[in-house]
């Protein structure tokens, strides 16, 4: 394929949005994904942006569109609600029948067929929209075509920390996954230095290859005036009456340890009105943590509102005695940061990313003993000589996580040097 690219700036970026699902499945991902394109827009008003979308969340991404801003439909229903379920289901009930080699040969021929489906009749795409840079926010670079260049996003690799949270199936397709953005992508781009620092190590990559940018997000959730949430009235809520973990329900995410160790608080000395406040979308993982609930006789204690919109997320977080985040595995940890910003007080895990990301403006636990857990809720709330000193080193942390326009910027900067790598290598 030859484009006349220019050195440092490109005309069109084909952006690969066909993972992104309607609701709240992609978790932190989507979030950032969409308002770093908005921002992108703005900083380059005479580039084209041409967002590849799937069926199931074309019309939701119409938010996105601007002048220099438009949507490519690539995944159509039969492939994305149709055929490709089917098989992963499919999958999903033969492979772990299998012994480990076939089963593991299975899963990459399975990716393979994958990223097929959704390329089918899109051959010589970029070609055809004149893209001189894939960007690919979700890793995979699904669509890559030779001569053009490539930037991926690697969030974690959670996967190999932590297999028996995936099944065999989903642990092989990440892996090749991976394995395909560090061999197509001109560069990586990996959300926290432990992220980078873990896919360097796996890959065995050059350090050159992969840079670090962190989600510039904290100022996302704004409280509106006279904003009230709807789940205030249903579940009884009262402004600092309640602690927040906004999480969907992966198994990474630790609920069920939480939910033990705010039974121990209780019988520690917590405020027996004080409750619980899990927000996250519905599905069948939620339905088996409701039972440890029971379990652990909280349940009259602990609120699962769903999925709920931004407005009523930082009305949420705003009103809360503290933030709780107990989760086993991050490469960032978004909603520490949005906490802080909102004057929030947080309690969170000492492993992973999140360390790095909150510095000494949080209260750090083990996240793996529940009596540990409970007694930094304890501490969230109850020391308010400690609860007013995290609160103002809080929000000194969250000021330099608060420019989305610098994250965006350093994207820029990325997407010019991959073209002036790839011009460099003469591809």
């Amino acid at each position: 394929m030859s484009h006349d690219k220019p050195r440092w700036s490109p005309r069109t970026i084909a952006v690969d949005l066909t993972p992104v699902l309607p609701g709240g499945e992609n978790g932190g991902a989507r979030i950032f994904v969409l308002e770093l394109v908005r921002r992108l827009s703005e900083l380059a008003p005479s580039t084209r942006f041409v967002l590849l979308t799937q069926a199931a969340s074309h019309d939701g991404l119409a938010e996105l569109d601007r002048s220099n801003v438009e949507r490519r439909l690539v995944v159509g229903d039969l492939v994305g609600n149709g055929l490709r379920p089917r098989l992963l289901a499919l999958a999903g009930r033969l492979l772990p029948r299998l012994p480990a080699w076939p089963r593991s040969l299975l899963s990459r021929l399975g990716y393979g067929l994958n990223r097929l489906l959704k390329r089918a009749g899109t051959g010589g795409l970029l070609g055809d929209l004149g893209a001189e840079l894939l960007f690919c926010p979700f890793t995979a670079p699904t669509y890559w075509e030779p001569g053009v260049p490539v930037v991926s996003v690697l969030y974690d690799l959670q996967y190999r920390a932590y297999p028996e949270f995936f099944a065999a199936e989903d642990v092989a397709n990440r892996e090749a996954t991976f394995r395909d953005a560090c061999r197509r992508a001109t560069l990586l781009v990996a959300i926290s230095e432990y992220a980078r620092a873990s896919t360097i190590a796996a890959a065995d990559l050059d350090p050159v290859r992969v840079l670090t940018i962190p989600l510039r997000l904290a100022r996302r959730l704004v409280v509106e005036p006279c904003s009230r949430a709807g789940v205030f009235d249903r579940f009884g809520l009262e402004a600092e009456g309640y602690l927040l973990y906004p999480a969907n329900f992966w198994p990474h995410k630790n609920h069920v340890r939480l939910f033990e160790a705010f039974a121990m608080a209780r019988e520690m000395g917590l405020p027996n009105d004080l409750k619980l406040v899990c927000t996250g979308a519905p599905g069948a993982r939620l339905d088996a943590i409701q039972e440890s609930v029971v379990g652990f006789g909280v349940a009259d204690r602990v609120c699962f509102p769903g999925y709920v919109s931004d407005e009523a997320l930082a009305e949420l977080m705003s009103r809360a005695t503290g933030l709780i985040f107990p989760s086993l595995y991050e490469g960032f940890g978004l909603p520490v940061i949005e906490a802080m910003s909102l004057g929030v007080p947080v309690a969170c895990s000492d492993r992973t990313a999140l360390p790095e990301v909150v510095g000494d403006a949080a209260l750090l636990f083990d996240p793996t003993e529940p009596s540990a857990i409970a007694r930094s809720i304890l501490v969230l709330t109850s020391d308010h000589e400690r609860r007013a000193s995290l609160v103002e080193a809080g929000y000194v942390r969250a000021r330099a996580y608060a420019d989305t326009r610098r994250m965006a910027d350093a994207y820029w900067k990325v997407f010019r040097e991959a073209l002036s790598l790839d011009d460099a290598s003469g591809r």
